[in-house]
């Protein structure tokens, strides 16, 4: 199969031309020169073309009395507490809130600009209406110029802003912020930016220079290369016409994967095209690339790594060829990708010989997508990143106390089919599942349980405690039906492990819960005894379907003993040292095997207020911080307290970068892709554990901008693929 780049530009260019007639259909804020551009900013078209939205819709008349205006948050009919169209009782929860986003592009760096709109509310809702510059200070630390507006006529909001040192883009948004019983929808409309003239004072934007190699003299990759021997020789570049080659009898096992490689390539814009070809077992293709398998020597690498050699890779290099040996077929790609970036980086590979390896099994992103939802594509794009920088776990939340996520048998009057919402169906789900596997990524659904349940005990009472805390586990048939609810789970991404939540569940002592305990473990068994036994009871039941169950530290206090002693089989996921937990070595020296998701590094879809408000913000954490902090695998968040590090020979194997989604949609696709990259890629170079490929995360900078997104990421995602939005 031959990959060209012809080929992939017919594709592009009918999606510009699709593009070309959206835009023309708009009317954008201002189309002169270099003046910003927002696709129709006063939503006259009908549609929101040029912005993504989340629970809003579009009503008429508009501020002026006639065409559109954009609704945001939910609608209801009299007292009701179901939205119209909408299958859940969310009215006065953060469920309702709503937002529209709009992109403004062709910004200038360090220049003044002023945002205008109309708004008003309903009830007695807040709506937040402003501008938000992701890069407003260098090395990712954005900021945002808004205000809360409560009035039930319409508002003209004036807001300015002034840009970082490399700033290309705006985001103006309308979020239903906060709620009472009887409040809300909001709505804005007319949009407006203008340049006001150049900052008072302009911040110099930070150094792009990736000429320099790594310090082990290899080009800088993400994550960098464990080992480099430089040998005498000259460096290997592609031709313009690349051939990768896979032998006769490793054709089966590598065939996709050269292929998918090839497409990489050319996606990358590397080559014209790329070949695959089968070959002799003793060839070796001029200035191409030979993907094989075999063993990759690890006597220089820890013994957890060794253990995990089927990801392992070799490069040799010289000029007329880059030989790939990988521990199997993940490790062959695996080593590709470091070609790719190697390439993007320094535009040649010096000859020698590269030995990589991790020792960290789980490398991953956590996804909050059981309080708003994320389409597809999105998640596709992380997958593609994920494997661009060698990691292989995505964890999604699926349920939270906003609903349910996917189809479900067990609860379906929980799936969220709120207007202007999302699930996925299970054909969607199978259809994911198989996208990462061939990307070497493996997907972790999580559905909470028994706290973070408030909307679950509103739609299904009978499996309720009686104050609605909570499922009344005491009960044989609510233990029953969250076994079969986590198992279908477990069947519907067919995974190898169900991550079942067990956070933040304050009524453990509730009587009824003491009471059973109790009943089975002695007077002295308190509500984490009975606490335990579900958990056992659920992990027991996920293992008839082989899968393995994980869940949140935060309400076990004691994991070395009690009346009910909690299974080893069951894999903490640490995020803090709080709720009475203890630190996470404690977990360690009880036997369970650890992974990490810290709280330290929560990236919280708010927006900041300024620059410098950084906690609980989409701000959080500052990649250089981040950098200093949490540059190894064994590092875990002391809650409230400094972190600190776990023995590198425990069984603490791996770390997820958190995203939490507390406003529930506040941050549209595109903001998130441009907010989440600094901070994944030091996630990436940490998680791989691999010596730091430089200095400081100032040094570290240039090259993760060069390297960007994996090839054929699609960036921006044009279009959610939500629920009908209300009429």
């Amino acid at each position: 199969m031959t990959v060209s780049r012809r080929m992939l530009a017919t594709v592009a260019a009918l999606t510009l031309c699709a593009a070309t007639l959206t835009t023309l259909g708009g009317s954008p804020a201002s189309a002169d020169g270099d003046d910003p551009v927002m696709i129709d900013p006063g939503f006259e078209s009908g549609t929101f073309d040029g912005g993504q939205y989340y629970h809003a819709s579009l009503v008429a008349a508009g501020a002026s009395g006639s065409g559109h205006a954009a609704q945001v948050g939910l609608g209801y009919d009299g007292d009701s507490r179901y939205p119209r169209g909408g299958n859940l009782p969310v009215r006065g929860t953060g469920v309702s809130r709503g937002m529209v986003n709009k992109p403004v592009r062709q910004v200038e760096p360090n220049t003044v600009y002023e945002f205008t709109a109309k708004v008003r509310t309903e009830g007695n809702a807040s709506v937040r209406v402003g501008v938000f510059d992701a890069e407003n200070v260098a090395f990712y630390r954005g900021a945002a110029n808004y205000v809360d507006v409560s009035s039930p006529t319409w508002t003209t909001v004036t807001r300015t802003i002034t840009t970082g040192p490399r700033t290309r883009e705006l985001n103006a948004f309308c979020f239903l912020n906060e709620l009472g019983s009887s409040s809300g929808p909001g709505y804005c409309d007319d949009f407006a930016v203008r340049k006001v003239g150049p900052a008072a004072n302009p911040a110099p934007a930070p150094p792009d220079d990736t000429r320099a190699l790594g310090a082990n003299g290899f080009p800088v990759t993400i994550p960098a290369v464990q080992s480099f021997t430089r040998h005498d020789g000259e460096s290997w570049r592609p031709q313009g016409d690349l051939s990768i080659s896979v032998r006769h009898g490793e054709a089966a096992t590598l065939r996709d994967e050269a292929e998918r490689i090839a497409k990489e390539f050319v996606d990358a814009k590397l080559v014209r095209t790329a070949t695959v070809r089968t070959v002799d077992d003793h060839a070796r293709v001029a200035r191409g690339i030979l993907l094989t398998t075999g063993a990759v020597d690890l006597s220089a690498a820890p013994a957890k790594a060794r253990a995990l050699a089927s990801q392992a890779y070799r490069l040799d290099i010289d000029e007329n060829a880059v030989v790939v040996t990988g521990g199997s077929g993940t490790g062959a790609f695996y080593g590709v990708q470091t070609i790719l970036q190697a390439l993007r980086s320094a535009g040649r590979l010096p000859a020698g010989v590269v030995t990589d390896w991790t020792d960290q099994t789980f490398r991953g992103l956590q996804v909050d997508s059981g309080r708003r939802y994320y389409s597809l594509g999105w998640l596709k794009n992380q997958i593609k990143d994920l494997a661009y920088t060698k990691m292989n776990y995505l964890q999604l939340r699926v349920k939270d106390d906003q609903g349910l996520r996917v189809e479900s048998a067990v609860a379906p009057k929980l799936v969220d089919r709120l207007p202007a919402g999302g699930s996925w169906s299970k054909a969607q789900i199978a259809d994911l599942v198989a996208f990462a596997r061939r990307y070497h990524v493996t997907i972790v659904p999580e559905i909470d349980v028994p706290g973070h349940s408030s909307l679950d005990t509103q739609v299904y009472p009978e499996y309720a405690l009686p104050e609605k805390t909570g499922y009344d586990y005491s009960r044989a048939d609510v233990r029953e039906h969250l076994a079969r609810w986590v198992r279908e789970i477990g069947a519907t991404f067919d995974a190898p492990y169900v991550h079942l939540g067990g956070d933040e569940f304050f009524d453990a002592d509730n009587p009824r819960l003491l009471s059973w305990v109790r009943g089975f473990a002695g007077p002295k068994a308190t509500g984490e005894d009975g606490y335990k036994a579900l958990f056992n009871y659920l992990s027991g039941e996920l293992a008839k379907d082989g899968r393995g169950t994980w869940m949140w530290n935060d309400m076990i206090s004691d994991p070395a003993g009690g009346a009910v002693r909690l299974s080893r089989d069951i894999t903490i996921d640490y995020w803090a040292e709080i709720y009475d937990a203890p630190a996470a070595g404690a977990y360690l020296d009880a036997g369970f095997t650890l992974i990490g998701s810290s709280s330290d590094l929560y990236h919280d879809l708010w927006p900041p207020l300024t620059a410098d408000n950084k906690n609980n913000t989409i701000n959080q954490p500052w990649p250089a911080g981040q950098w200093t902090t949490y540059g190894s695998p064994y590092v875990y968040s002391g809650g409230w307290g400094a972190p600190y590090s776990v023995p590198a020979g425990s069984n603490s194997v791996g770390q997820f970068f958190p995203i939490w989604d507390d406003p529930h949609g506040w941050a549209p696709e595109y903001v998130l892709t441009q907010t989440l990259l600094p901070r994944l890629r030091v996630h990436a170079q940490s998680v791989w554990n691999s010596p730091d490929p430089v200095g400081d995360f100032a040094a570290f900078d240039p090259y993760l901008r060069k390297l960007g997104h994996a090839p054929g990421f699609q960036q921006p995602v044009g279009t959610l693929e939500v629920n009908p939005p209300q009429q």
